[in-house]
C-alpha cells in the first residue's frame, strides 16, 4: 500500500521580529560604548602615566647632573676664600664674584627670591625652593704647569707648558671634540696660581689664545695678581715657571621660567602642536605656568653668564636642601642639619655675611618635578618630610601628579679641610 506524501504548510514570515532587532541593536550599542569608554580610559591611563614617569625621568636626569657637581665641590679650589690660610694677596681690589668664592652656598628660598614673579605657583602650593651656589674646578680635573708668566697688553700672559702631561691629555680632549680651551678658560671665571710655597694667588680669566707653540691664559688687569719680587710676603716669583694653574668656575642653580625669547635654543620645550586653521582650533587655553632647574654659571661680578644657561630639569617645581657639617679640628664631629632648617642657611651662608662652608661635608638633596597637564581635581597633604605629591596649577586648572627624588652627596673634596 502507497502512502500519500503529507506536504506541510510552508511558514510565514521567517526572520527576526522587531523588537528582536531592537534588542540587538541595543545590546550592540552597550556593547560598543563599553568598549569605546574602557579604550578611551585606557589611553587617558596610559598618557597620564606617561606624564608621570616623563617627571620622574626629569627629576632624575636633574638630580644625577646635580650630584657631579657637587662631587666638585671645592675641587682645586678654596672652600672659604676669605678665611683660607693660603690665600695670597689683599682682596680689596678683587671682584665682587671672586670675594664670594667658596664652596658651597646655599639661599633659603633663593629661586622665589631671585625670580618671585616666576613662582605665583610654588607660593600658590606653600614651596619655597632655595637656590644653590657651589664653587670649584668643574671642567676639567687637570693642573697645567706654567712656562712663564709675563705682562701682557691688558693684563697678565699666564704661558702654559706644551710638553706636559696635563696639556697632552687637554690636546687629546680638544682633538675628540670632548673639550675646548676657550670653553675650559672661558672669560669671566678665575684662574688659580699655585706658587713655589703652595699658596694661591687668584685672577680673572680675560681669554685664551691657543697657539699650538706658546698656548696661554689672558688675564684681566684687575685683580693684581701678587708676585713675590714686589710683594715678600707671598706671590709667585720670577716668571712663574713650574708653578700650577687651573681654571675656577661658580655656577649657580635654581628655579625659573626659561624665557624663549631670551634663550630662544630652549624654545622647543614650549612647541605646541599647529592646525591649518588656527582659528577653528580650540586648546585647553594657556599653559600653567612653569619652572625648570636650571645651570649657569657666574662671572667675577657675580653676575650671570647668558650664554652658559643650561636647563637641567624640566617642570621642576621644588628644590631643597639640607647639609651634613663638621666640627673644626683633626677629629671633626658631624652632625646632620635636616632641610629647611635654620641652621642649615646659617652654616651654608655667604662668606661675606659669616657662612662656614668649609664645614659643610655632605649635602642632602631634594628634587621635584611635575607632570606637564593636570590629571586630578583634588590634592593631597605634603608628606611628613616635605614631598609634594600633587601640584595645583591654577584655579580650575585642576592638580598635575609629582615625582620627587631626593640623595646624600657627600662631598669628597671638603674632608681635608681642618682650618
Amino acid at each position: 500500500m502507497q502512502l500519500a506524501a503529507v506536504r506541510r504548510p510552508a511558514r510565514r514570515g521567517a526572520g527576526f521580529t522587531l523588537v528582536e532587532l531592537m534588542m540587538a541593536l541595543a545590546a550592540g550599542v552597550l556593547v560598543s560604548t563599553a568598549a569605546f569608554v574602557m579604550a578611551r580610559n585606557a589611553s587617558l591611563f596610559f598618557q597620564h602615566e606617561a606624564r608621570a614617569t616623563t617627571a620622574q625621568i626629569a627629576a632624575a636626569v636633574g638630580l644625577s647632573r646635580l650630584e657631579a657637581d657637587l662631587q666638585r665641590v671645592g675641587f682645586m679650589a678654596s672652600a672659604d676664600v676669605y678665611k683660607d690660610p693660603r690665600r695670597c694677596g689683599n682682596m680689596a681690589d678683587w671682584p665682587a664674584g671672586l670675594k664670594r668664592l667658596s664652596a658651597i652656598t646655599i639661599e633659603e628660598g633663593g629661586s622665589v627670591k631671585r625670580h618671585g614673579a616666576d613662582h605665583v605657583l610654588s607660593v600658590l602650593n606653600g614651596l619655597s625652593p632655595d637656590a644653590l651656589i657651589i664653587g670649584g674646578a668643574v671642567g676639567t680635573t687637570e693642573q697645567f704647569p706654567v712656562r712663564t708668566i709675563s705682562q701682557g697688553a691688558g693684563g697678565l700672559s699666564v704661558y702654559l707648558q706644551t710638553d706636559s702631561g696635563p696639556m697632552a691629555r687637554a690636546r687629546a680632549a680638544v682633538a675628540g671634540g670632548a673639550l675646548s680651551f676657550q670653553d675650559l678658560f672661558a672669560p669671566g671665571r678665575f684662574l688659580r696660581i699655585v706658587d713655589a710655597e703652595g699658596r694661591h694667588e687668584y685672577g680673572v680669566i680675560a681669554g685664551f689664545t691657543d697657539d699650538p707653540a706658546a698656548p696661554r691664559v689672558e688675564l684681566l688687569a684687575g685683580p693684581i695678581v701678587p708676585r713675590k719680587e714686589i710683594t715678600p710676603v707671598c706671590g709667585y716669583s720670577g716668571f712663574g715657571t713650574g708653578t700650577l694653574v687651573n681654571p675656577i668656575a661658580r655656577v649657580l642653580y635654581d628655579l625659573r621660567y626659561v624665557d624663549p625669547a631670551v634663550y630662544p635654543r630652549y624654545a622647543g620645550m614650549f612647541a605646541t602642536a599647529t592646525h591649518p586653521e588656527a582659528g577653528k582650533h580650540k586648546g585647553a587655553g594657556p599653559e600653567p605656568q612653569r619652572t625648570e632647574l636650571v645651570r649657569v654659571e657666574l662671572d667675577a661680578e657675580g653676575a650671570e653668564i647668558p650664554a652658559s644657561l643650561e636647563v637641567v630639569a624640566e617642570f621642576a617645581v621644588d628644590f631643597k636642601l639640607g647639609v651634613t657639617t663638621a666640627t673644626a679640628g683633626n677629629t671633626p664631629t658631624l652632625a646632620v642639619q635636616q632641610m629647611g632648617t635654620p641652621a642649615v642657611y646659617l652654616t651654608a651662608a655667604d662668606i661675606l655675611a659669616g657662612g662656614s662652608p668649609e664645614r659643610v661635608r655632605g649635602v642632602q638633596v631634594r628634587l621635584s618635578a611635575r607632570a606637564r597637564a593636570a590629571d586630578r581635581n583634588v590634592g593631597l597633604p605634603a608628606a611628613a618630610d616635605g614631598g609634594v605629591f600633587r601640584y595645583n596649577l591654577g584655579p580650575n586648572k585642576g592638580y598635575a601628579r609629582v615625582r620627587t627624588l631626593v640623595a646624600n652627596v657627600a662631598l669628597p673634596n671638603m674632608t681635608g679641610v681642618t682650618w
